[in-house]
């Protein structure tokens, strides 16, 4: 075992945990990837009349482990642990951004299905894109949820004259908000807050402090991501 152990250290190859990513089956792995090849041409220009959209939930607590200085008896010290809570309340919040800055942060209520999905398309999305793009024309991203998809969406949608992002399934890694949700609950990682309205104030208040540079930086990942998807065959990313 030593032996083997040590022939495959000299290949090049080492023990390491398995990164944790979304199973992909191998019909969307075949559309992320004819996806990624149809895209992979648009320009950074391109990618910036995308407003791209998603919900994230949230909890009170920070979940987040965090270094700490201490020596080997302090390991249980108070000051030296993360406290954490066995069922944490939680938020789910829709949001939408793109190169010129941020849209609205707005707070789901309950499970969110279409009625109230096309709400927030009405009063936040569209604002939010008046804002960002003013009379410009735009790309609007969403993901495959059936919510999303759903009939009287698709009408909205096309009534509006919304030109809608053809989107693969399964593809979390190729859209820029969900580092942009990372980033948002790091931003606000000293909430001290003790109900879901206040843990809201607290998310809004970080989502409108979010850098320009962050989120061009974001956008700007796109032909990377394009490209990365391309290179591992329509498998998930490093993003």
């Amino acid at each position: 075992m030593h032996t083997i152990g040590r022939t495959l250290h000299d290949a090049g190859y080492f023990s390491r945990l398995q990164s944790k990513k979304p199973y992909v089956s191998y019909k969307n792995q075949q559309v992320r990837l004819k996806w990624a090849q149809e895209h992979v041409e648009w320009s950074v220009e391109k990618w910036k009349q995308v407003l791209f959209s998603d919900e994230s939930p949230f909890v009170l607590s920070y979940a987040v482990r965090e270094r700490v200085w201490r020596q080997k008896h302090e390991k249980y010290n108070q000051e030296c642990m993360k406290g954490t809570v066995k069922h944490d309340k939680k938020i789910n919040v829709w949001g939408c951004f793109t190169y010129a800055g941020v849209g609205d942060l707005h707070l789901v209520k309950g499970i969110l299905e279409q009625k109230q999905y096309k709400q927030i398309l009405i009063h936040h999305m569209l604002p939010s894109a008046k804002k960002l793009f003013g009379n410009q024309e735009f790309i609007f991203q969403q993901d495959k949820d059936p919510k999303h998809t759903a009939n009287s969406i698709t009408q909205y949608l096309s009534n509006k004259q919304i030109n809608v992002l053809n989107w693969p399934p399964q593809s979390p890694d190729l859209n820029p908000i969900e580092n942009l949700w990372s980033i948002l609950d790091r931003e606000a990682k000293d909430r001290n807050v003790s109900n879901e309205n206040d843990l809201f104030l607290c998310l809004k208040k970080a989502w409108e402090n979010i850098s320009s540079k962050t989120i061009q930086n974001l956008i700007s990942s796109m032909p990377r991501r394009c490209q990365a998807c391309i290179d591992n065959n329509g498998l998930p990313t490093k993003y």
